[in-house]
């Protein structure tokens, strides 16, 4: 069987094969030998590179909650991303969270534009099963492999990274000056402010111990509404109180707000670990200074001089642009408010995406081979130096994908080495991917035992700035056949899983597009095609499938978006 599954995956590559790399964790593959390597990796300087694991993984990594107490997910079932009573943590990158935004259009039977979701912010929303952590390391990179070509359909090649930590909260957690900014201007009245006001006091209930927090709030003029200090039980109430006081009326000074947030954070001093503005916005910036190229540049230099800035926007007008590249260029993260039961999630149940990193400027690398193009990397930017691929950071809000790989270019510069400034405690695993395509011919006997990539990462240790790096190879064994007459391998239902996710969010993204381009017939295609492809792999994945498919939003919710958005054409 093994020579058959090599000739099927020879096809695939001949045919151009797409390569998906889905992050955040670390599977080692089930040979370490390999003849014919068609993505390897370099190692970085300044980083004692180790050997990657040779055990098969399987399970899950427990999370845990703020306060260190052990958040069990999907009852322990195998799909679950915490299912080990030892403790450990899943870990996401910054950026784009969640597509809350995009929802609350569809709900609100708007038709949405391309632009109102990211395709990270759709797979971070995703929970990921990932194999237990590995205790030599804080950060464990795991990796899945899947190879599918439906029948008439072109071939493609995922490969799933998921990052988490055997660590647990208390041993990584740092020290905490948070800066909470709140937009009081008259938009923000009524059930805005109340649900605002619902996940801060929540928030300050659930504070870690020794947090520094001081809040800012902004109309046209800029006022300190509680002055910073650490919280304790003596002074709690008189937060509730100053939360309580915080009134809608005025315009919207962003910058200034920014400013005097700024302000209060570097304040804090070298005493506290990790300094972090928290701003809230529901709306576009209308006075003060409301250049877009200066709040961004403001919140670039807030977070190089050592406070990083997490952004929460509010209602269905705020400027999503503005807000979700503050949170690129602040390395913090980008979340959208609901209603009051969300707000009170956001500001709780994900106050460590929000709030507590990890680890710092985790970098990776890759060496593709001759003939090999890099599609994208969805929600990052990238450097190519001959075959060697580093990723650079995160890309600018305004870069989404587009269908058969038209994407912006790459940026060049090999220079910029960090492709996460931050890494996340968080209750989810969060995906990053990779996207390659192969060469027109390949020689089908260099694929016995396919090595696709051997991924290097390295980071530092939040809480010591210490650095550690290791090497993680990933293969693929052989295909299958499948139903509908093409062939298919995925490693674990796992990445079967990621997989339509993928596609859902591609879909969705490029539907939208077509929508505003007028080409009705062409979006209602592609929502057809996607809607078939869940049915499809729901159906073939079956148990197993199911099994990992528990935590919601799920496979039927990507579903259930693609026939909303139908529903919506007119």
């Amino acid at each position: 069987m093994k020579s058959n599954f090599a000739h099927l995956v020879a096809r695939a590559l001949a045919a151009g094969v797409v390569l998906t790399a889905i992050g955040c964790a670390e599977m080692s593959p089930e040979s370490s030998e390999s003849s014919g390597a068609a993505l390897t990796a370099t190692t970085d300087v300044g980083a004692s590179t180790q050997s990657a694991d040779s055990s098969a993984a399987s399970g899950g990594s427990a999370n845990t909650g703020f306060a260190g107490t052990p958040a069990k997910q999907n009852g322990g079932q195998p799909g679950g991303a915490a299912t080990d009573e030892s403790g450990g943590i899943g870990l996401k990158p910054g950026g784009a969270q969640d597509i809350a935004f995009f929802r609350s259009k569809l709900k609100a039977k708007m038709l949405p534009k391309a632009a109102d979701m990211t395709l990270e912010g759709f797979l971070n929303e995703h929970d990921t099963v990932l194999p237990p952590a590995q205790k030599d390391r804080v950060i464990s990179l795991h990796a899945l492999a899947g190879v599918f070509q439906p029948a008439g359909g072109k071939p493609e090649a995922v490969v799933q990274l998921g990052l988490n930590s055997a660590k647990k909260l208390a041993d990584v957690q740092t020290s905490l000056a948070l800066t909470v900014v709140i937009d009081r201007s008259g938009s923000m009245g009524g059930q805005k402010m109340a649900d605002v006001k619902a996940g801060l006091h929540e928030m300050a209930n659930h504070l870690p111990k020794g947090t520094r927090l001081g809040i800012v709030s902004f109309a046209s003029e800029v006022k300190t509404s509680y002055a910073a200090k650490i919280i304790d039980s003596g002074n709690l109430p008189a937060l509730h109180q100053a939360i309580d006081g915080i009134n809608a009326d005025g315009g919207t000074n962003i910058y200034g707000g920014l400013q005097e947030g700024q302000k209060t954070c570097f304040e804090a001093g070298n005493t506290f670990q990790n300094k972090r503005i928290l701003f809230l916005s529901d709306g576009q910036a209308t006075a003060g200074n409301t250049k877009h190229a200066d709040i961004v540049a403001l919140t670039k230099a807030t977070a190089s001089e050592g406070c990083s800035v997490s952004t929460v926007g509010v209602g269905l007008n705020f400027d999503l642009k503005l807000m979700t590249e503050m949170a690129q260029v602040g390395n913090g993260t980008a979340w959208f408010v609901q209603n009051s039961d969300h707000a009170k999630a956001v500001f709780v149940q994900d106050m460590e995406t929000m709030l507590l990193p990890v680890a710092e400027k985790l970098w990776m690398k890759f060496s593709v081979g001759d003939g090999w193009k890099v599609l994208d990397i969805p929600g990052f930017e990238w450097a190519i130096e001959g075959n060697k691929v580093t990723i650079t950071g995160t890309k600018k809000a305004t870069a989404t994908t587009t269908p058969e790989g038209g994407n912006p270019p790459p940026q060049t510069d090999p220079t910029a080495k960090v492709a996460m400034p931050t890494l996340f405690a968080s209750k989810k695993n969060g995906i990053v991917m990779l996207r390659l395509q192969a060469p027109d011919s390949i020689d089908p006997n260099k694929f016995s035992g396919l090595l696709l990539s051997t991924v290097e990462y390295g980071y530092s240790i939040a809480k010591t700035g210490a650095q550690e790096s290791f090497a993680v190879p990933v293969q693929v064994p052989g295909l299958t056949a499948i139903p509908d007459g093409g062939w298919g391998y995925f490693q674990s239902p796992i990445v079967r899983r990621t997989f339509v996710l993928l596609h859902v969010g591609m879909d969705l993204i490029d539907a939208c597009k077509l929508l505003e381009a007028g080409q009705k017939e062409s979006a209602i295609a592609i929502i057809d095609a996607s809607t078939k492809l869940v049915a499809g792999q729901v159906k073939e994945g079956g148990a197993e499938l199911a099994a990992v498919d528990k935590t919601a939003p799920d496979l039927a919710d990507a579903a259930q978006l693609l026939a909303d958005l139908k529903s919506l054409i007119p």
